[in-house]
């Protein structure tokens, strides 16, 4: 198999000056900074045309928290190729190469953002995190009180994270397909983003609670919202609201995807707009069938015969049951209770819709008692995740 991995320091100013052409990006020192530093961690490709490099994308190593497991995902950026070189697959090459990889070394996830959705279904992904963004005018604002003791102070990003890191440590407890961040990703992200951080202290000096947001012209965005209890729950929203007065719009971009909108008095005066987000897919399905966090125990055993045109370790029937799970065929249409592709199993697993909806749709098919059994031990709530690259 071709080796498209790429090496060196011709290679990394290579890499770095097709992401500038592709992407239509400025040089700058701040940029150079934390485009190295994320490709210092990456595992990175690229396709050669004679010595010029016309394709290329990294793959960048984390764990995530789904529901209590820690699993270990790569997340994809930076798929380019250079124009003459567009259309020609290059990409496409490049992102098997990738899955390929990360199925040999067992990473048994991949998170993605995607240009088209169309695309990378191609490849097996599939959307499966959503969010909601809520935005009102500054002038809508309604009048809101904070409860109990405790003072909101800002800072920048940067300065915040000796604070921020072990209170998100605590929330990534309870993730559902979020990021466990390390040190390193949260220096780039004060370092590649102009965000500031409001902190919750309650009367004993604890801080319970945050916001990161950014200020751009008359909007104010809220990136990330955490509060421990409902009394830093209502001193960040205080804060937040008091900037009706200085901003024309307010926008908060919730990676909880459920519609939260009764918050206020008047909803009217807030919308509130769900959007596609990120996508995922699942690399190594034996390990996520074997450490997946069920919520009970199957009545019955299920089989499934699922299809992954890029992975072909994941394809073939699937036996489900009390004992664990095996591989107990290698062709997907062989006879099973369910049959369905790998990116339907990834929204069905993940949470985002349960299976008995999707063979409702058409995406999948399947005998309904088995359907009900297999949904009756699975996640519904909504995967969420609160981080982009």
């Amino acid at each position: 198999m071709t080796d498209y991995r790429l090496t060196g320091p011709a290679a990394r100013e290579q890499f770095y000056q097709l992401y500038l052409y592709a992407f239509n990006r400025q040089d700058s020192a701040r940029r150079r900074d934390y485009f190295f530093q994320r490709y210092d961690h990456g595992w990175i490709y690229g396709l050669h045309a004679g010595d010029q490099l016309v394709s290329g994308l990294y793959s960048l190593p984390f764990t995530v928290n789904f529901h209590g497991v820690s699993f270990r995902m790569n997340g994809i950026g930076d798929v380019m190729s250079a124009p003459e070189f567009s259309g020609r697959g290059g990409a496409g090459t490049l992102l098997r190469a990738s899955l390929a990889e990360m199925a040999e070394k067992h990473v048994t996830l991949a998170y993605l953002a995607p240009f088209s959705y169309e695309y990378y279904r191609r490849f097996g992904y599939e959307q499966v995190f959503n969010k909601m963004v809520y935005t009102i005018a500054g002038k809508d604002v309604p009048a809101f009180h904070a409860q109990g003791d405790g003072t909101v102070t800002r800072q920048s990003l940067q300065l915040a994270l000796p604070v921020l890191k072990p209170l998100y440590a605590q929330l990534a407890e309870h993730l559902r397909g979020g990021m466990v961040r390390e040190d390193w990703w949260w220096e780039h992200l004060a370092l590649a983003s102009d965000w500031d951080a409001a902190l919750y202290q309650d009367d004993a000096g604890l801080v319970r609670g945050y916001l990161l947001y950014e200020r751009s012209g008359n909007t104010l965005t809220v990136q990330e919202w955490y509060a421990a209890d409902q009394t830093a729950w209502t001193h960040l929203m205080a804060f937040l609201l008091k900037h009706g007065n200085t901003f024309a719009t307010l926008q908060f971009a919730d990676q909880d995807s459920r519609y939260r909108g009764d918050w206020f008095p008047s909803p009217y005066v807030l919308k509130a707009a769900a959007e596609p987000f990120m996508m995922a897919r699942i690399v190594d399905l034996q390990d996520f069938f074997n450490r997946y966090p069920y919520t009970g125990q199957l009545a019955d055993p299920v089989t499934l015969a699922v299809t992954d045109d890029t992975l072909p370790a994941n394809q073939g029937v699937w036996r489900l049951s009390v004992a664990g799970t095996e591989k107990i065929g290698d062709d997907p249409a062989a006879e099973a209770d369910i049959s369905l592709s790998i990116q339907v199993l990834t929204k069905a697993l993940f949470g985002t819709q349960p299976l008995a909806a999707l063979v409702k749709s058409g995406r999948a098919d399947g005998d309904q008692d088995a359907v009900a059994r297999l949904d009756r031990v699975l996640h519904h709530e909504l995967p969420m995740l609160n981080d982009y690259f």
